[in-house]
């Protein structure tokens, strides 16, 4: 008797089952995987992805762009003042300060004094962009253009600074203060924004960038950046509830992406890393900054999917150039900030495997690891490593010629060396490259020096010379990747080099 009910019940729960796919078959509206959307704003998504919502909320992308009050200036303006470095004080009046700042009521105001005189014109701070390093202050000009103020806040000095004096290594000066707000990419709307908005709409401008008319979804970098508009998205997931069920069933047994938006995880590794290169891939020509600015993740007019990876490495590095921001080693390599997405998509690693960004970096809250100790030379990223490098995780000693735990054991030290230049906030050091397949070069050391060429040996044992270092590589008879020559073996993926000796 109890076996019948069981398979009584067992069969209705079959039968209902059938019954539910089927009204779901039926019920649900058909969506297409080619599509064109409008944007809606991060808001919305909350309301069903609300695990990943919050992360972004906390996020540097979410706040990079906000209005100033109290929780969001990180500079000084409790009658806070910045004067010219003394070594470029050539007046008397050089001995004032340069600006002052101060509040009246709920606004923030950068006062900047008048070249050759000692009073002072005050600007209201409209917008900030920035908190964890270096903050910048936008006023709103009459003509709709958001003006960069040319003295921002380093969070590590604990003081104000003129970046781009300091970035170009140029001489301080009120005249020049002043100057730096009549370039075409001071109007922040027009030039900056498109990587510190979701959805940058540039209405009108005139080509001396003094009028703007410009709108955008939402400040900051919102889901939509990374994900495309996402409004038909929202419609149809909110249509039915059969339309919900239907996209579960079709995601979970016939491996089709969500209706009407972009995830990168389904995409080839070039379309989805468009997303990232898009802003941290600033070393492009000049001729491809519009298609920068109004890209979107999503398709064209033809159905194509938008995508920038055919430009990723489309500039050429010039060894020793010393552009802002773009620098190039004497060896070819990567220097620059701007220079960190172009070090891994030159990599053997973006070229031969499916590593991307999010491998790394949390995809919701930028500032976090994918997994713990993903960021930071550890057992955890050599364990990262070694899932792939399996033929070296048996005997990791013989390897790396360092005891396990200490620098030089971790495959970051040697393959990630720090030696990208970071001037984000008036304060150089160097961050890891994301090349990962640079492999210590000392010939090119001695042949540059090593403040032209650096190598990771070195980077560690700083009181040694480099020709310590070939000594010892030779010693350890690991030479297959030496070169002596004018460029780095592993500067990038079609120049890798790993089986050529001069010993």
């Amino acid at each position: 008797m109890k076996i019948r009910l069981v398979q009584a019940i067992g069969a209705g729960l079959a039968i209902t089952l059938i019954l539910l796919g089927l009204a779901v078959w039926v019920l649900h509206d058909d969506y297409t995987e080619v599509y064109q959307s409008s944007y809606i704003g991060s808001d919305v998504c909350g309301g069903c992805h609300v695990i990943n919502h919050a992360a972004w909320k906390q996020s540097p992308h979410h706040k990079i762009t906000q209005e100033p009050n109290v929780d969001t200036v990180v500079g000084d303006f409790n009658n806070g003042q910045w004067l010219l470095p003394e070594k470029d004080r050539k007046t008397p009046l050089d001995d004032l300060p340069a600006i002052k700042t101060y509040t009246q009521g709920d606004s923030f105001f950068m006062a900047l004094r008048y070249p050759g005189r000692a009073q002072y014109y005050p600007f209201k701070v409209d917008r900030v962009v920035g908190y964890q390093y270096r903050q910048t202050y936008l006023t709103q000009e009459r003509g709709g253009v958001l003006r960069r103020l040319p003295v921002q806040w380093s969070v590590s000095r604990g003081d104000f600074f003129s970046y781009w004096n300091e970035q170009e290594k140029s001489q301080h000066s009120v005249q020049d203060l002043w100057e730096q707000m009549q370039p075409l990419n001071s109007a922040w709307n027009l030039y900056c924004a498109r990587c510190h908005t979701t959805n940058l709409d540039v209405l009108a401008k005139d080509p001396a960038h003094t009028i703007a008319n410009t709108n955008w979804t939402e400040p900051g970098v919102g889901c939509e950046t990374c994900h495309g508009p996402g409004r038909k998205h929202v419609e149809y997931m909110g249509g039915k509830p059969t339309n919900r069920l239907m996209s579960f069933f079709n995601q979970i047994l016939n491996e089709k992406t969500a209706p009407y938006i972009m995830n990168a995880s389904s995409l080839d590794k070039g379309v989805a890393l468009s997303v990232c290169a898009r802003c941290h891939g600033s070393d492009i020509k000049r001729k491809r900054m519009d298609l920068y600015r109004t890209y979107e993740p999503g398709f064209d007019q033809h159905g194509r999917y938008n995508d920038l990876s055919r430009y990723f490495t489309e500039a050429k590095l010039i060894p020793g150039s010393n552009a802002p921001t773009v620098e190039v080693w004497k060896d070819g390599r990567p220097k620059g900030l701007g220079m960190l997405f172009r070090s891994f998509a030159d990599s053997r690693h973006y070229a031969q495997t499916d590593m991307r960004c999010y491998s790394c970096h949390d995809a919701h809250n930028n500032k976090l690891e994918a997994a713990a100790g993903l960021k930071s030379a550890s057992f955890a990223s050599n364990q990262f490593c070694l899932d792939c490098h399996a033929d070296i995780a048996s005997d990791q000693l013989a390897h790396t010629k360092h005891a396990a735990g200490q620098a030089g054991s971790y495959c970051y030290d040697c393959h990630m060396p720090k030696n990208i230049a970071n001037a984000v906030a008036g304060d150089v050091h160097y961050v890891r490259s994301h090349n990962m397949g640079s492999i210590p070069n000392p010939y090119l050391s001695i042949r540059y020096g090593v403040e032209n060429s650096p190598n990771a040996c070195n980077d560690c044992h700083q009181d040694r010379a480099p020709e310590w270092a070939l000594k010892k590589l030779i010693e350890w008879q690991q030479t297959s990747h030496l070169r002596d020559s004018t460029l780095h073996p592993n500067r990038n993926a079609e120049a890798d080099v790993f089986h050529i000796s001069d010993n």
